[in-house]
C-alpha cells in the first residue's frame, strides 16, 4: 500500500493563509491510499485480454480479488474505484470463450454459495457471489433470487436494483479500459428480458415512480411489443396488461419511507419532504431563540430545525431547544419560561473558543426510532495551535417520543479507536441512524487532516467499524480553528459522504467497504456540505467548487455531467420525477440526468437573493429570500401567487420545514410558524422572550 502523493508535495503545501477565513479553504492536496500492485496486475490483467490470452486474464484477474479485497485502485485523476467493481468489469465484458475459461473454474463455488444462501435463506452468503464471482453463471441466478426476496420484503426500489442487472446491457466495441463507465450488469441472462422488464415497471409503480415506470413500459413495448406472460393471474401480452394497471394510478399505494428518519431536508437522502402544501399566511406564533447556547453571534441562516410529530427542535452548539408545534409554548413545560431541552436544568457556561474560528459555525439534528441525535460542544474539529482552551463535543440521543426529552445515550470521540500516535478524532456533524446503527462523518487534523466515516451500535454507542476516506492539506491558517459540519446520505443501503474538503465516496452501510471515491473542488458555501443520492436517475447530486453542480454516477463516480450556475450553489433541496432544485443567490430547476435547466429564477440584487434552505412539496417550491418566501410550481417555474411578505410577519428568510399545515421559517435568530391562513393576526399567540447572548 503507498499514498498517491508523495510527503515533498505536501510539505511544499503547507504555507499559511492569512487572514481569518469565511468559507472553507480551498485544498491544495487529496491523498487516497490505493495498492499500486494491484493497479498494475489489473493492467497486466489487461494486456492478457488484449492477447485473448483467457486463462492467464482468468487466473490473474481472481488473484486480484484474492489479495486486494477492499483496496481502492486509481482509474483516472480524482477517481478511484474498489478493486471487485474493477475486475467484475473486466470479466463481464469477456467474450463467451474467455466466460468460459472463467465459468469452469469459479462455477462450482458460486453454485456451493447460491446452495448454501437459498437453503438457509441467507441473503449475505447468496450476495458473495456478487461481490466475489459476478460473471459466474449462479450469480444470474442470485441477482434473480435476491431480487424476489426484497419484493417479498415489500422493498420494490431495491427489487428493481437487482433485477435492472439481468436486462441485456447496450453492445458497444470492446473496452479494455479500467475506466469502464457502463452499468455494471450480468452479461447473459437466462431470463428472459421482457419478464425482467415487466418486473420492473410493478417495481417502479410499488415505488410511487409511475413516471419511470412509464418510460420502463415504453422501452418494453419498443423492444418486445407482443411479448407474452402472467400478470395478477392474468395471462396475455405484457405490454397490455401492464398498461391496465398503469392507467389506474390510484391501485397503487402510496411509497412507504425507508425508515422513520427525519432530519434537516427530511430524508436520510437530505431530500425535501413528501407532504401536502399550504398556502401560508398569518404567523401562528414566533419566539426569539436563546443565544446562550450559541458558539458566536448566530448568523441568518446557521440552524437547521427538525420536525417529530407535534415537536420542532432546534440546536445550537451548546444546547438544543424545544418548542410545542401548535402552541408555541416550550416542549413538556407548564410555564412560558424558555429552557433548553438539553443540557436539563441550569447550564454551564459553554467553553467557547479563544483563537478564531475558520468559518461560519452550522447546527443541524436528526430523528430516528423516537430518538434526536445531536452533536453537542465546541463546533471546533481541529484546534488551532496555540488554542488555551479545552474544547469538548460529544454526540447525545434524547427519548423525545416517549421520556420528554431524556438522555439516553451519550457518545464521546474516543470510541473512536486509535491505531496510530496521532491525535483524536472529532465528530463532524450529526449522525443518521438507521435501525441499530449510527452513522457519523469524522475528522482529525490540522492543516494535514483526514476525514472519514465511523459506524457505531445505536444503543451502546461502541464503535462497529471506522473507515478512513482521504488525508487532505488545506491552506487554513494554523492560528485558526477548523469549524465544519459534514453531513451523510443514505440510499438502499448505502452511504455518500461529500464533505468541505471536495472528497466525495460512496460506502456501503453494512461493512463501511468503499465502492468509489471522487475528488472535486470543494464546496465554499457557508451550511452543511452534503450530497443528494437519486436511484431513479442513477446519480448523486454534488456541489463542485463555489458556483458549481456535478452529478456523480451511484455506481462507479464518474461525473455524468456539470456545469456552474450564477451565484452559486448553496443547497441541494429536492430531487422529484427527473428534476432537481438546487439554490444559492438564485433559485433552478434542473434536468437530472443531462444538468439542463429547465426553468430558473434568476436574482441580481442582494435583497433579492436566497436567504435559507427552500422545501418542496405538493408540486410547490417554496423558496425564501430575505424579504419575501416565493412559491413556485415545480413544473413551470412560475409562482402560484403572490410572494409572501415576511417583514409584515415580524420576520426575515430562513431554513424552512413543512409539517401538519404549518410553515416553520428559523432564521434571524427567531422561530415564525405560519398557519395555512390569509391574513394577519394582530399579535401571535405566545412570544418568547430572548436571552442576552454571553
Amino acid at each position: 500500500m503507498n499514498r498517491t502523493v508523495g510527503l515533498l508535495a505536501l510539505v511544499i503545501s503547507l504555507a499559511p493563509a492569512s487572514g481569518p477565513a469565511r468559507a472553507q479553504p480551498t485544498p491544495l492536496t487529496i491523498t487516497v491510499e490505493t495498492s499500486t500492485t494491484a493497479r498494475r496486475k489489473v493492467r497486466l490483467a489487461q494486456e492478457y485480454l488484449r492477447r485473448k490470452d483467457w486463462a492467464d486474464a482468468v487466473s490473474l484477474l481472481r488473484k486480484i480479488l484474492e489479495d486486494h479485497s477492499g483496496h481502492l485502485v486509481e482509474v483516472e485523476p480524482g477517481r478511484y474505484l474498489h478493486t471487485s467493481s474493477l475486475v467484475n468489469r473486466l470479466l463481464v465484458d469477456m467474450p463467451p470463450a474467455g466466460l468460459a475459461v472463467y465459468r469452469s473454474q469459479v462455477d462450482p463455488l458460486a453454485r456451493r454459495w447460491f446452495e448454501t444462501g437459498t437453503a438457509e435463506n441467507d441473503p449475505a452468503i447468496v450476495s458473495r457471489i456478487l461481490e466475489e464471482a459476478y460473471a459466474s453463471r449462479f450469480a444470474d441466478d442470485a441477482l434473480w433470487w435476491l431480487g424476489q426476496q426484497a419484493w417479498q420484503d415489500n422493498r420494490p426500489r431495491t427489487a428493481a436494483r437487482y433485477w435492472r442487472q439481468l436486462v441485456p446491457r447496450s453492445r458497444t466495441p470492446q473496452d479494455l479500459n479500467p475506466d469502464l463507465n457502463r452499468r455494471l450488469g450480468f452479461p447473459d441472462s437466462r431470463h428472459p428480458e421482457p419478464q425482467v422488464r415487466a418486473r420492473l415497471v410493478l417495481c417502479h409503480c410499488l415505488s410511487g415512480q409511475l413516471e419511470r415506470a412509464r418510460l420502463e413500459w415504453e422501452e418494453l413495448k419498443r423492444r418486445h411489443p407482443d411479448a407474452r406472460g402472467t400478470l395478477a393471474g392474468k395471462r396475455g401480452i405484457l405490454v397490455n396488461l401492464l398498461a391496465d394497471w398503469l392507467a389506474r394510478p390510484e391501485l397503487w399505494p402510496r411509497p412507504v419511507p425507508d425508515s422513520d428518519h427525519a432530519t434537516f431536508g427530511s430524508t436520510t437522502q437530505r431530500n425535501g419532504p413528501d407532504t401536502t402544501s399550504i398556502d401560508p399566511g398569518a404567523p401562528l406564533w414566533q419566539t426569539r431563540i436563546d443565544n446562550s447556547l450559541a458558539a458566536t453571534a448566530s448568523q441568518h441562516t446557521d440552524r437547521h430545525p427538525v420536525l417529530f410529530n407535534n415537536l420542532l427542535f432546534v440546536a445550537d452548539s451548546f444546547g438544543i431547544h424545544a418548542w410545542n408545534l401548535e402552541t408555541g409554548r416550550p416542549a413538556w413545560s407548564a410555564g412560558t419560561t424558555p429552557q433548553p431541552l438539553y443540557p436539563a436544568g441550569p447550564p454551564a457556561t459553554p467553553v467557547r473558543a479563544a483563537q478564531p474560528l475558520s468559518g461560519p459555525v452550522s447546527t443541524s439534528l436528526s430523528i430516528s426510532a423516537g430518538r434526536l441525535y445531536a452533536r453537542i460542544g465546541s463546533p471546533v474539529t481541529a484546534a488551532a495551535a496555540r488554542e488555551p482552551r479545552p474544547l469538548f463535543h460529544e454526540l447525545v440521543a434524547l427519548d423525545v417520543a416517549s421520556g420528554q426529552g431524556r438522555l439516553v445515550l451519550k457518545i464521546e470521540p474516543g470510541v473512536i479507536s486509535l491505531d496510530d500516535a496521532r491525535g483524536g478524532w472529532a465528530f463532524d456533524g450529526p449522525p443518521l441512524v438507521i435501525g441499530d446503527r449510527l452513522y457519523v462523518t469524522t475528522r482529525r487534523g490540522h492543516p494535514q487532516a483526514e476525514v472519514g466515516v465511523a459506524c457505531l451500535d445505536a444503543d451502546s454507542g461502541t464503535q462497529l467499524w471506522h473507515q478512513r476516506l482521504a488525508a487532505v492539506v488545506t491552506n487554513t491558517d494554523h492560528a485558526h480553528n477548523v469549524v465544519t459540519h459534514n453531513l451523510l446520505a443514505a440510499s438502499e443501503g448505502r452511504l455518500f459522504y461529500s464533505g468541505d474538503t471536495g472528497v466525495v465516496a460512496r460506502l456501503d452501510a453494512a461493512s463501511g467497504s468503499v465502492a468509489w471515491i471522487s475528488t472535486l473542488k470543494p464546496h465554499a458555501g457557508t451550511g452543511p456540505a452534503c450530497s443528494l443520492p437519486d436511484d431513479n436517475s442513477g446519480l448523486v447530486l454534488v456541489t463542485d467548487g463555489q458556483q458549481g453542480l456535478a452529478a456523480l454516477d451511484i455506481e462507479q463516480g464518474h461525473t455524468a455531467w456539470s456545469r456552474q450556475l450564477p451565484g452559486g450553489i448553496e443547497h441541494l433541496i429536492a430531487v422529484r420525477d427527473g428534476r432537481a432544485i438546487v439554490s444559492g443567490h438564485s433559485l433552478f430547476a434542473l434536468d437530472v440526468h443531462s444538468g439542463r435547466i429547465a426553468w430558473q429564477r434568476r436574482t441580481r440584487q442582494q435583497h433579492q437573493f436566497g436567504h435559507g434552505r427552500g422545501l418542496v412539496a405538493g408540486g410547490v417550491v417554496y423558496w425564501p429570500t430575505r424579504e419575501l418566501l416565493h412559491l413556485i410550481d415545480f413544473d413551470s417555474g412560475q409562482p402560484v401567487r403572490q410572494p409572501v411578505r415576511l417583514d409584515v410577519r415580524g420576520c426575515q428568510g430562513g431554513n424552512l420545514m413543512l409539517s401538519q399545515q404549518k410553515l416553520v421559517i428559523c432564521g434571524g435568530g427567531q422561530i415564525t410558524v405560519l398557519g395555512p391562513f390569509a391574513g394577519l393576526l394582530p399579535k401571535p399567540r405566545f412570544d418568547n422572550s430572548t436571552n442576552p447572548a454571553r
